[in-house]
């Protein structure tokens, strides 16, 4: 996803054996050894598109995105929350035909107060 780092998630209908993980384990890190991560795209995003509210509640702040879909868009996303050190505390993602509509609930503090203009600069492309 972002920081070198990838998150596998696998939900089975039955139990597979200590054997069947350990195959899974090694045709899975025998893919990934030559894996070479991509640099985020940054993606459009209209400054009317993206709505941010210090004042939401009293310990919250909610950012509103409501956007074309774009391929790599929560990963840019996400690695901006992480960069700027944001505490994200609930999200609300929906997505349909071809637009998305997500809102982000990030727990009020100083670092945040101090970087939302360089938080709608990294997110606003347009």
């Amino acid at each position: 996803l972002f920081d070198d780092k990838i998150y596998l998630r696998f939900e089975y209908d039955n139990i597979i054996s200590d054997e069947q993980k350990l195959k899974l384990c090694e045709l899975l890190n025998s893919n990934l050894s030559g894996f070479n991560l991509k640099k985020i795209k940054k993606p459009i995003i209209k400054k009317e598109e993206l709505k941010l509210d210090l004042n939401y509640s009293k310990m919250y702040a909610k950012l509103g995105l409501n956007t074309k879909d774009q391929q790599g868009l929560m990963a840019y996303l996400m690695n901006v929350f992480n960069e700027l050190e944001l505490v994200l505390c609930a999200a609300k993602i929906q997505t349909i035909r071809q637009r998305t509509r997500n809102i982000f609930i990030f727990q009020k503090n100083e670092k945040l107060e101090h970087s939302e203009q360089k938080l709608v600069n990294l997110l606003i492309s347009e």
